[in-house]
C-alpha cells in the first residue's frame, strides 16, 4: 500500500514558501469530461496542440482573457490520426515548430508497427499533413519554436542509434547527424540542441546552424532534462539540468564564449518522499528567468505518485521559490510554463485517482503570481528565504548561501536523521563554508536563523 504525505503537512510546507498575500489559484482549464495528453501552447495565436486517447492530433483555442480551452473538451480542429500511443517507445506528444513563414506541428505516427515523424503545416483553410517515411524508428521529435527564425528545425532520436538527427523545415528530405549524444531538446530561443553524451550523460549542446556542427561540454555531471536560454536579467546564456539522481537542479552561466560556471543550484523544496525534481522547464517573465518543476516522489514522474508544482528564480540572489499548485494530494505530471502578455501560468496534467480502468488526463492552470511581461511589474514576487548548499553531495566542505538571511550573527545548526544536533555555529557573510568532514557519511538537515527569519535544506556527506 502506498503511503501518502498528509494534505495538511503539504499545506504547511507550501505556506512557508509563499507570502501571505499570494493566493494559490489552481483551476481546471478544460471540461471535466476531457482527456488531453501532452498539450503544447502557442501564445501568439492563442492555440494549443495535443493528442487524444485514441491517438488523434487536435488543435484547440485558448480564450485570450480567461486562458481556458475553447472548446472546453479541446477538440477544436482535427489534424490527423495514427499518432504513436503512450508508452510506445516515448511519452512525448506533438510539438510546435515555428518560423517567420510557417506555423507547424511535429509529431510521431505509428504505421505498420513502425514509428515515423510527421509534420502538420497550417495553410489557408486548414492544415496539410506529411508523414516522413524516410526516417523510420523515430523515438521522439522536438522542434524550434520561435517565430523570429527564418527557418525552423526539428530533431529526431532513432531507436537503436546513438546520436541525434535534425532536419530543416525548408528541406525535409535532408537530415544532419551528430553521433554519441542523447536527451535532445532545442534551446528556448536559439537553434542549439541541448543534450548529453550517450554513455556518461555529461551535459552540453550542439551548434546546428554552423557548417560544421560541434558539441560544447558544460560539466562532468550525470544529467537529465537539459535546457538553455538567454537570461534577460544578466543578458547571458544559461544552461540548466537536473542531476544527483534527479534530486538537484543546477544552472550554469556562460561568462565568456565557451566558458561556463555554476550559477545556481537547489534541491527539492519538500522533504522525503517528495525529494525528486522532475519535468523542469525555464521561462522568462518581467525581465527575469524562472524554472517551473515538480517536487515528486520519484525521478521518472510516470509512476502514478503525487507531486506538487513549484516555480523558482534562476538568479541565485533572487531567493525565490513558490508552490503554485493547491495542497491536495494529487497525481500531477507535465507542468508547462506559459507566459501571456498579461500574466504567466503553469498548466499541468492532472490524473484523477478514481479512474479504475483507464487514465484520464485533465489540464489544470496555476497562477504564478508574476506580473505583466511587457511592463516588468511583478506581483507577489517576494517569497520566503531559500537556503542553497553546494556541492551536494559533498565530500567534506559545503558552501551555504541564503542572501536574505546570511550575515554576521546568523546561527547554523546541523541535525542528523534522528533529530540529534551534531553541529552549531554562526555565519559571517552571505555565504558560509562548513567543514562537515568530522561527520560520518549520511544525510543531514541544515537550519539557519536570524532575526525571526529561518530556512532549511538537506546535505549529503559522501566520501
Amino acid at each position: 500500500m502506498r503511503k501518502f504525505i498528509s494534505a495538511s503537512f503539504i499545506a504547511i510546507l507550501c505556506n512557508t514558501a509563499i507570502q501571505a498575500q499570494f493566493v494559490v489559484k489552481d483551476v481546471l482549464a478544460v471540461s471535466p469530461q476531457a482527456s488531453i495528453f501532452d498539450p503544447e501552447y502557442n501564445t501568439k495565436l492563442n492555440i494549443v496542440c495535443w493528442k487524444s486517447d485514441d491517438n488523434n492530433l487536435w488543435i484547440s483555442g485558448l480564450n485570450p482573457v480567461t486562458h481556458m480551452y475553447e472548446p472546453a473538451d479541446g477538440k477544436g480542429t482535427f489534424i490527423t490520426g495514427n499518432l504513436s500511443p503512450n508508452g510506445d517507445g516515448s511519452w512525448n506528444g506533438p510539438e510546435w515548430m515555428l518560423s517567420t513563414q510557417l506555423t507547424q506541428v511535429v509529431y510521431n505516427q505509428t504505421i505498420g508497427g513502425i514509428r515515423y515523424p510527421g509534420v502538420a503545416t497550417q495553410v489557408p483553410g486548414g492544415w496539410q499533413n506529411t508523414t516522413l517515411f524516410q526516417y523510420p524508428g523515430a523515438a521522439y521529435s522536438m522542434a524550434t519554436a520561435n517565430y523570429a527564425d527564418s527557418t525552423s528545425r526539428f530533431l529526431i532520436e532513432t531507436t537503436g542509434i546513438s546520436g541525434i538527427s535534425w532536419v530543416r523545415n525548408t528541406d525535409l528530405n535532408t537530415s544532419y547527424f551528430h553521433p554519441g549524444v542523447t536527451l535532445g531538446f532545442f534551446a528556448r530561443d536559439n537553434q542549439q540542441i541541448c543534450c548529453a553524451t550517450s554513455q556518461a550523460k555529461h551535459p552540453g549542446f550542439i551548434e546546428v546552424s554552423t557548417s560544421f556542427p560541434y558539441f560544447t561540454f558544460i560539466s562532468q555531471d550525470t544529467i537529465g532534462a537539459p535546457y538553455m536560454w538567454n537570461d534577460p536579467e544578466t543578458n547571458s546564456r544559461l544552461f540548466m539540468y537536473r542531476t544527483n539522481w534527479n534530486r538537484t537542479m543546477k544552472v550554469y552561466q556562460e561568462i565568456t564564449p565557451g566558458q561556463w560556471i555554476l550559477y545556481n543550484q537547489f534541491d527539492s523544496p519538500l522533504p522525503p518522499p517528495f525529494k525528486f525534481i522532475t519535468s523542469p522547464e525555464p521561462f522568462t517573465c518581467g525581465g527575469h528567468s524562472y524554472i517551473s518543476f515538480m517536487a515528486a516522489q520519484s525521478g521518472s514522474a510516470k509512476d502514478g505518485l503525487p507531486a506538487q508544482i513549484w516555480i523558482a528564480g534562476a538568479n541565485p540572489g533572487d531567493a525565490f521559490l513558490r508552490c503554485v499548485s493547491d495542497t491536495s494530494v494529487a497525481i500531477r505530471v507535465d507542468p508547462e510554463p506559459v507566459v501571456f502578455s498579461d500574466s504567466a501560468f503553469v498548466y499541468y496534467t492532472y490524473v484523477p485517482t478514481d479512474k479504475k480502468t483507464t487514465n484520464q488526463y485533465l489540464v489544470r492552470k496555476c497562477n504564478t503570481g508574476l506580473g505583466n511581461l511587457y511592463t516588468g511589474n511583478e506581483v507577489y514576487k517576494t517569497a520566503s528565504p531559500v537556503l542553497s548548499v553546494f556541492p551536494n553531495p559533498c565530500s567534506g566542505i559545503a558552501n551555504l548561501r541564503s542572501p536574505s538571511i546570511f550575515g554576521s550573527g546568523t546561527s547554523i545548526e546541523i541535525y542528523d536523521l534522528t533529530g540529534r544536533k551534531v553541529l552549531n555555529t554562526n555565519a559571517t557573510s552571505s555565504t558560509s563554508v562548513l567543514d562537515l568532514s568530522p561527520l560520518p557519511d549520511g544525510k543531514y538537515l541544515i537550519k539557519i536563523r536570524k532575526q525571526g527569519k529561518e530556512a532549511s535544506t538537506t546535505v549529503s556527506m559522501l566520501r
